[in-house]
């Protein structure tokens, strides 16, 4: 594994994160805890979580798996998005519904227009963030969390100076050891966030749907900068591929390079992917959701043996700008993928 220095509260972090987003979600207990040892085993220190993952839920398996291990791990949660309470037969359904998603992927996305009215967002108060912390500890078996973001807040949690000041005491009081804000790049909530110097960490996605955005953040400073969503989630993966065969299919290309983006395997795909977003970027920590240890190993080998040179994923990233500027200047039906 790969480890960077932060320059933040000494924090050092594996380059390769753990997303826990899919635990207790379309993943149950036993195969998100199978997948955070191995993860953990590997090398990789950096556990992302929030609130509302697993509907409320996936603090806790990260929590059974930490107890006694919290020492060699950061932590990160979040707040501001809540679950709703879940009905007893809504939780004994959940392990038939993800069998049914694993063999009809195509009844997923009729199953997120409900799963999106079972969160309460905009949970920006004062009140709402200490009891918000109080259970992600509780749930965490632990008395600190490395990192507390803000979860996709409106402009006014951000203008929230009483709000700003709390998270701040909640530092000094040692249940924090930073604070930061994850939004979108491409939101005016990043603008004032990346602002704010109390706002130590930031987090976004960063994938090839929206690598335009990716030229900001080596301006972000002394802050941790922690990528999510790689590989576009499970929307966006398709689209990911397509734009890597975009990659493959253009003519002025190095020879060195034309060779190596020949593989259309998932270690192939990580190798270009994970490399763009992390080296020489600014970003300290990428979040792909690694529940299969396939691609588990996919990625520890795009991290820590990649075959691509810093100046081949240079021309690579460069050729991705160029790719995404020629897009939009097309239009729309150049878009759709």
């Amino acid at each position: 594994m790969r480890y960077v220095e932060t320059g933040v509260a000494g924090l050092r972090v594996s380059i390769l994160g753990f997303g826990c987003a899919p635990v207790m979600g379309r993943v149950g207990r036993r195969d998100s805890l199978r997948a955070i040892s191995a993860a953990f085993d590997a090398g990789v220190n950096f556990f992302d979580t929030a609130r509302s993952y697993g509907y409320g839920e996936s603090e806790a398996v990260l929590g059974e798996f930490l107890a006694g291990r919290r020492d060699k791990a950061l932590v990160s949660t979040k707040f501001g998005i809540l679950p709703t309470r879940q009905q007893a037969w809504k939780k004994v359904a959940k392990p038939i519904a993800r069998k049914i998603f694993s063999i009809c992927p195509g009844v997923r996305q009729a199953a997120r227009r409900h799963i999106a009215g079972q969160f309460l967002g905009n949970q920006f108060s004062v009140k709402a963030l200490r009891l918000s912390l109080e259970q992600s500890l509780r749930q965490l078996r632990t008395d600190y969390v490395d990192f507390l973001f803000m979860h996709t807040p409106p402009l006014n949690a951000l203008y929230n100076q009483e709000l700003l000041d709390e998270m701040i005491n909640l530092v000094g009081a040692g249940k924090v050891r930073v604070i930061g804000v994850s939004t979108r790049l491409e939101e005016s909530t990043a603008e004032i966030a990346i602002r704010q110097p109390e706002f130590k960490a930031l987090q976004f996605p960063c994938n090839l749907r929206n690598a335009a955005q990716w030229r900001r953040v080596e301006h972000f400073g002394s802050r941790v900068v922690a990528a999510n969503l790689p590989f576009g989630g499970i929307d966006g993966f398709k689209f990911t591929r397509a734009r890597v065969s975009e990659l493959q299919k253009l003519t002025d290309k190095p020879a060195s390079i034309g060779e190596k983006l020949t593989a259309k395997d998932d270690a192939s795909l990580a190798d270009v992917v994970l490399n763009l977003i992390t080296r020489n970027t600014g970003v300290h920590v990428v979040l792909p959701s690694m529940m299969q240890l396939a691609h588990l190993r996919a990625n520890l080998d795009a991290i820590t043996k990649s075959r691509f040179s810093d100046t081949e994923i240079a021309w690579l990233r460069n050729s991705l700008y160029a790719l995404r500027e020629e897009n939009e200047n097309a239009g729309p039906k150049e878009l759709q993928i």
